[in-house]
């Protein structure tokens, strides 16, 4: 399969898998849009390629919280080869282990890739909507900064494949929760003729990080839309697509 790859340090490897591979779905959630086998072949097939096993990844079972976890080598495996020992309601995890692949997954929503440099630390963040307007990625960059002693300075951010404002149409119930944001969030949406609004979901994340003072030239931003990008990706909002790819990080 043919990886998009994050481009940081030699250090850390990072990647985001396509949706497809030679026209085969690579779906890698048990979400049950694909059979057991075959979501179980594709992760052993990345693996494979990623010259790893599947003992040395983890997942957790996503619920759009704001929850964090720090994991170790001894959780590898977990949410490899069921959904029943994933870590359940945490959207974001980071460890200081080596040949750890922390992943997270995504269709439409935001993949989140830290990097602190100064305490050799990697993270992997889901941000869809709930967890941008509730912060997730600042709090889990100030918790960094605050317990783990990481400089802001050092932190480096990956804001991967999602949708772009361009194509992410929101309503009240959703800019009323942005607009409930710790900082001004009013040049991140802007309003249509038919009074809906279009979300730059990508602009409020990065400005979590500016606000804890991560330098903007440690943050990169992936042009890829989940949306208009429909060769590369899933997308829920275009086409009610169940299936789901994965952003991975690991230390070297």
């Amino acid at each position: 399969m043919k990886l998009i790859p994050w481009y940081c340090f030699d250090e850390i490897e990072a990647y985001t898998t396509p949706a497809y591979d030679h026209n085969e779905i690579l779906d890698m959630s048990y979400n049950g849009s694909l059979s057991y086998e075959t979501v179980l072949k594709n992760r052993q097939n990345l693996a494979q390629q990623l010259n790893t096993n599947l003992d040395c990844m983890v997942a957790t079972f996503q619920q759009h919280t704001t929850n964090f976890k720090k994991v170790s080598l001894q959780d590898g495996g977990k949410g490899m080869y069921s959904r029943d020992d994933a870590f359940i309601g945490y959207d974001a995890m980071y460890t200081k282990d080596k040949n750890l692949w922390l992943w997270t997954f995504h269709a439409d929503c935001c993949p989140v890739l830290l990097y602190c440099r100064d305490q050799r630390i990697v993270a992997a963040i889901h941000s869809g909507w709930k967890g941008t307007v509730n912060e997730i990625v600042g709090k889990i960059t100030q918790h960094l900064i605050e317990q783990e002693n990481c400089h802001p300075n050092e932190i480096y951010a990956y804001i991967g494949p999602s949708i772009n404002q361009d194509k992410f149409e929101a309503k009240d119930d959703i800019i009323d929760l942005v607009k409930q944001m710790s900082f001004d969030t009013s040049s991140f949406y802007k309003q249509k003729e038919d009074k809906a609004y279009l979300l730059d979901s990508k602009g409020l994340i990065q400005q979590q990080l500016l606000n804890l003072n991560v330098p903007k030239q440690n943050i990169t931003i992936s042009p890829y839309c989940t949306i208009k990008d429909e060769d590369l990706f899933f997308s829920y909002r275009r086409d009610k697509s169940p299936h789901r790819h994965i952003t991975l990080i690991r230390l070297k």
